[in-house]
């Protein structure tokens, strides 16, 4: 049975907790004034996983708590104006002042704080009402709120890390780097190279899977630089939805190509560019796997399949895949290499994971590779220096084994921050 991987403590869990003993500590360098509980409550709203999203909260936070501290004043304003007020009374009252409360953060634009006026103001109103000195207690509210923002919005901003290297660019595998074999991603991963990236890393992905492939992949990662895909077949800008390099394949080996497989009784999916648009063409399928495959890519709305009937003369084929048996991918291979394709393009041969019994072939350009769109890469971006991750010992700069934990992370925050 595989082994748990329990994800590690990350460094919002730990500012959390030191955020919480500082407004502890400020509570009693204030000679025990006000109530840190509140402050406590503001340093965890406040702290998030980005930097954005820690000034927004805190922006929310304080909005809110000044709109709940006004109206809770008047109430209370308005109470000592009376004798032996009745406290059903008051509670009514206050209930039905939710009304308006909310409606005020309606009309500053300020939707999110309402939650946070209603609670500061319910927390004046209906527990402290009542008290000896009750205003103390609206000023204290506040000032612990402000502390609280203080301390979380210092706490996740502050990156003890003065050096960053801007100037290398960084390019990462997916499968077993990034990803498990489930195709998951552990949401440290997604968290941190988010924050690296917003920081100035300049971050992207090398893989064997398509574009839409890897977008599915990478949900939730905000990558900005373009992407190497297929196997080094495209240079592709996600951004802008857009392949911005190419290696296709000479249209008369992808004919020659196609009619081997034909002759051995095998299908090919044709995966090609038409006007900026992968379209992969199709024809029978026979065999229960690539049947399987078929029918469970269709369903993406990021692919475009289309029967190879309709297939025009100006479409740039990109790369050949078979899936079918082992031995037949064997025969199939002996039949490309004696028919001299293997010399004018790279042939790529993998153990299906899904499919037991089965074996991919894809057929690329020979300048299709990883490498050659590196060096493309590299002009785009205007990067000298380069670092690769990869899950094949050998063929990367930094070799990774932990199936998709979070080792390329951790090593590119160490190269990035110095």
């Amino acid at each position: 049975m595989k082994k748990k991987k329990f994800p590690g403590i990350g460094a919002r869990i730990v500012k959390s907790g030191v955020g919480v003993l500082i407004c502890m500590l400020i509570y009693f360098l204030r000679g025990k004034s006000g109530m840190p509980f509140y402050s406590a409550l503001a340093v965890l709203w406040c702290m998030r996983q980005y930097s954005k999203d820690t000034k927004d909260m805190a922006l929310q936070r304080m909005i809110g708590t000044f709109i709940g501290a006004v109206y809770g004043l008047i109430v209370l304003l308005v109470i000592s104006l009376f004798e032996n007020v009745n406290v059903m009374v008051v509670y009514c009252v206050c209930s039905l002042l939710i009304i308006p409360i909310i409606y005020t953060t309606v009309l500053i634009n300020q939707k999110n704080a309402s939650f946070f006026s209603c609670v500061v103001f319910l927390s004046i109103t209906i527990t402290h009402s009542f008290d000896s000195n009750p205003y103390l207690f609206v000023l204290n509210r506040v000032i612990d709120t402000l502390i609280g923002i203080a301390v979380g919005v210092i706490l996740n901003l502050a990156n003890p890390h003065r050096k960053r290297d801007n100037d290398t660019l960084f390019i990462s595998g997916i499968d077993a780097v990034l990803v498990s074999e489930g195709d998951t991603m552990i949401p440290y991963n997604k968290v941190e190279l988010n924050r690296l990236i917003s920081e100035g890393a300049r971050f992207t992905i090398s893989t064997t899977r398509t574009p839409a492939s890897l977008i599915t992949l990478m949900n939730g990662v905000e990558l900005k630089l373009p992407v190497i895909a297929m196997d080094g077949a495209v240079l592709y800008d996600i951004k802008e939805n857009r392949y911005l390099e190419k290696e296709p394949l000479d249209a008369e080996i992808s004919r020659r190509a196609e009619k081997i497989i034909a002759d051995m009784g095998c299908h090919c999916f044709v995966n090609a560019l038409y006007d900026n648009t992968l379209i992969i063409y199709y024809g029978e399928l026979v065999n229960e796997a690539e049947k399987k495959l078929f029918d469970t890519l269709i369903r993406s709305p990021l692919r475009n399949y289309t029967d190879i009937s309709f297939r025009t003369e100006n479409t740039e084929v990109l790369y050949l895949m078979v899936i079918d048996t082992d031995e037949r991918i064997d025969a199939l291979h002996k039949a490309l290499c004696d028919g001299d394709i293997a010399r004018d393009t790279r042939i790529n041969l993998s153990k299906s994971v899904e499919y037991s019994g089965y074996t991919y072939i894809k057929i690329y350009s020979l300048g299709a590779s990883k490498r050659n769109m590196t060096e493309k890469l590299k002009k785009y971006v205007g990067a000298e220096k380069v670092v690769t991750f990869g899950s094949v010992e050998g063929e990367y700069d930094i070799y990774i084994d932990d199936d998709g934990g979070n080792s390329a992370v951790k090593t590119l925050k160490k190269l990035y921050e110095g």
